[in-house]
């Protein structure tokens, strides 16, 4: 009986260590797939960081980012699962709705239904004067431009269904996402130390001599720059809450001021606003963020010394944030600020461009002129008194120009993903641990779409691929809330 029994002891202990090595080589697994998840990644956002800035479709660095980001596209297509597609089926239904709008775009049209289509009697009148009316044409104005949209899809999808694959949580997004704010921020600095002719000015129409980072446009870097502001802000916040690392609990605040500091040097108006929008959305989190329980004590002498003092933790920040602020404007080192106060806001040619932009909606906002269109379609309309030198490319109002290239299909679009952004954010609005998050997703998503209502930052690659990831990002936190 007793040997028996210390068999039994024996060949439990064994069962035990073999189970204990089965549950080392699924832990090593996982690591293994979420180190190569995140690497994959990093690497997509390095490629889009260094080539994606701009919004011309004439820009050289277009070449190299559609061809890599396609190849991350088809990698990512050998690891899909049908359950991972599922579990995200909004976001790839919305995707691919708007890809299919752009294609129905390209689709010729018998002569006499695109004769009979609204505002095409300026192209109908030249037709008939040179004795083309019976060509087939697609719904789009700009078919070559509209191609061109289509193809520049490539990078949002690589980074969607590639970030799907390797199954990236909440967390890698955002902290590729902060990454990525901070090389924006250190490229910006040294462009000012180095001055309008520096090497890192790598785009051939860009803003020289002001803080532009790894964009070509100064507006788009500020809007950046105030999106990763909070985002690191989060996860600053994911950190203490966690007892992460002291050096990670330290680097947060770091490269928010970096990021602080480079964005006030910057000569953007609307950046501006944005970032001090972001400082004190930032504070409204520190100030609501849920305190460790008391009987939980971190190891670290630092890290009990952040416990003990969370009022003071709170203080710091806002008093270097204030004193920073402060600092640049007593010392007129705030070229933003300073055109707010000179430039009458009425006279910006954003204004003068809202009667042409309105005459645009109200003849095209059904079937609209084909994305992309915009500037070709602009010179139809656009009155004399608006001649100038420089040319007008874009609306400088995405949200009109979304529907005047897309029609009432791209505000049925728009419609429903705004819907569906706030089914997810709502979640976490009325779940009591959660309305940091819910104040998080709130800001980041209306300093994009304010900016959009100046200016066109979504025209960007790289904007476009962080807009997809922060949409991920949000799915997945929302999911696991409702999971709890």
């Amino acid at each position: 009986m007793a040997s028996q029994t210390l068999r039994s002891k024996n060949d439990w202990v064994k069962v035990k260590m073999v189970n204990s090595g089965e549950r080392r080589v699924q832990v090593g697994k996982i690591g293994e797939e979420l180190n190569w998840g995140w690497i994959i990644l990093a690497l997509l956002a390095a490629v889009v960081t260094f080539t994606g800035g701009a919004s011309r479709f004439d820009a050289i660095q277009i070449v190299p980012l559609r061809s890599l980001s396609a190849l991350f596209l088809v990698w990512s297509l050998f690891f899909l699962s049908k359950e991972w597609l599922k579990a995200e089926r909004a976001l790839i239904i919305l995707f691919a709705c708007f890809a299919l709008m752009v294609m129905l775009q390209l689709v010729p049209l018998p002569s006499r239904i695109w004769q009979s289509l609204m505002g095409r009697t300026g192209i109908l009148q030249l037709d008939t004067a040179l004795g083309l009316e019976g060509i087939w044409r697609p719904l789009t104005l700009t078919p070559m431009r509209s191609w061109n949209v289509l193809g520049s899809l490539v990078v949002p999808a690589a980074g969607l269904l590639l970030a799907i694959a390797v199954r990236a949580s909440s967390l890698t997004l955002l902290r590729i996402v902060a990454g990525v704010g901070v090389v924006n921020a250190l490229f910006g600095l040294l462009q000012i130390v180095t001055g309008r002719s520096s090497v890192l000015y790598y785009y051939e129409v860009t803003n020289r001599g002001g803080a532009v980072g790894v964009f070509a446009n100064e507006n788009h870097a500020a809007v950046f720059a105030a999106c990763s502001m909070l985002v690191v802000t989060l996860l600053g916040l994911k950190a203490h809450k966690e007892r992460s690392a002291v050096w990670e609990r330290l680097i947060y605040p770091s490269a928010f001021f970096l990021i602080l500091l480079v964005a006030l040097t910057g000569g953007s108006r609307a950046g501006f606003v944005a970032v001090m929008g972001t400082v004190l959305v930032s504070m409204t989190m520190l100030a609501l963020f849920p305190r460790p329980p008391k009987g939980i004590r971190a190891q670290q002498k630092v890290g009990r010394w952040f416990d003990q003092y969370p009022r003071l933790i709170l203080a710091i920040p806002v008093f270097f944030v204030s004193l920073t602020a402060v600092a640049f404007l007593a010392l007129d080192r705030t070229p933003a600020f300073r055109d707010i106060l000179v430039i009458n806001s009425f006279e910006d040619l954003r204004w003068s461009l809202w009667p042409v932009i309105i005459e645009m909606l109200e003849e095209h906002w059904a079937l609209g002129t084909g994305f992309g269109s915009f500037e070709q379609v602009y010179h139809i309309y656009e009155p004399s008194a608006l001649l100038m030198p420089s040319y007008v490319n874009q609306a400088h109002n995405d949200w009109a120009q979304f529907i005047i290239e897309g029609g009432a299909l791209a505000g049925l679009l728009l419609t429903a993903l705004v819907v569906w952004m706030v089914k997810a954010i709502k979640t976490m609005v009325f779940h009591r641990t959660q309305k940091v998050y819910a104040i998080f997703w709130m800001g980041i998503f209306a300093i994009v779409a304010a900016a959009s209502l100046v200016d066109y930052p979504l025209r960007t690659p790289l904007f476009q691929l962080v807009a997809v990831w922060l949409l991920l990002a949000l799915s997945r936190d929302a999911r696991d809330i409702s999971a709890t």
